[in-house]
């Protein structure tokens, strides 16, 4: 039950008790005025011509102030759930700006990180290429500086080489060399890069015994891609240039070295002997 119900209540119990006690004190004043005979009559006209005009006096405008009121607290009441709704709402999009402001933020900081590693990234690819060209450009002018020279070398051998010529005495220490060198390119893989020995063969090539057209040429070639591999190895070991394109020149060459000294290495034992 809501207060001014209650008000209500109370109010027309007191308006309703001052008519009853009014209405009696009217009702035995006029019974004493008049004779009995008319008294029963007079006293129900009576009665309800004053409860009439008290109700018609007194209940509108006590219903019109109520009525009035409980509009005017409704009024307020809705006044004051829009003013609260409109600061929920403020508050609401508030908290949304600042949660939004905060992800792009984020978003941005991961932006800005993700553009940094990739800078990185991409300046670590190219410096690593850049120093790959460079062992490559490097290789490749100490192969065409080796090819030259090999080239030399087998220009100036064929032109002393006598085709067929019985062999001549050999230095034992190039039997030796080519031994080694030989059991350098035959041996299984390792990963390890070892030199190849060509001094022998630098300063003592006079001595080289006179073999077939041949395998003098597979000699020479022999030493050549020796001098290659030897080229891989100072770039891998004093420069740090490293990579799996130069570890797999460097078994190729083997391989080629070791296919020819199978088949030098006998007739060269034979010449020492």
């Amino acid at each position: 039950m809501d207060w001014w119900q209650i008000v209500l209540i109370v109010l027309a119990s007191i308006i309703a008790g001052l008519l009853i006690g009014g209405l009696l004190s009217y009702l035995a004043a006029r019974l004493l005025k008049r004779p009995l005979l008319e008294r029963p009559f007079l006293k129900k006209r009576e009665t309800t011509a004053a409860v009439e005009e008290s109700l018609k006096s007194t209940t509108p405008d006590l219903l019109a102030g109520l009525i009035k009121k409980r509009e005017t607290m409704k009024q307020q009441a809705k006044e004051q759930a829009k003013r609260e709704a409109a600061a929920a709402r403020v508050a609401r999009e508030a908290e949304k700006q600042q949660r939004k402001e905060a992800e792009q933020q984020a978003k941005e900081q991961a932006k800005r990180e993700a553009e940094a590693v990739k800078k990185a990234r991409e300046t670590e690819e190219r410096e690593g290429k850049e120093a790959e060209q460079q062992a490559k450009e490097q290789a490749k002018r100490e192969a065409e500086a080796a090819r030259m020279a090999g080239e030399t070398e087998e220009r100036e051998g064929k032109e002393a080489e006598v085709v067929k010529a019985p062999l001549k005495s050999t230095a034992p220490d190039l039997v030796a060399e080519v031994e080694n060198n030989h059991r350098i390119a035959t041996q299984p893989w390792t990963g390890k890069l070892l030199p190849f020995d060509t001094g022998v063969w630098d300063t003592n090539r006079d001595g080289v015994p006179t073999l077939p057209a041949n395998l003098g040429e597979d000699l020479t070639q022999a030493y050549v891609d020796m001098r290659l591999a030897n080229s891989i190895v100072w770039l891998a070991t004093e420069l740090g240039r490293r990579s799996q394109n130069l570890d797999d020149n460097y078994t190729k060459l083997c391989t080629n070295i070791g296919t020819r000294l199978d088949k030098i290495l006998p007739l060269l034992k034979q010449s020492g002997n």
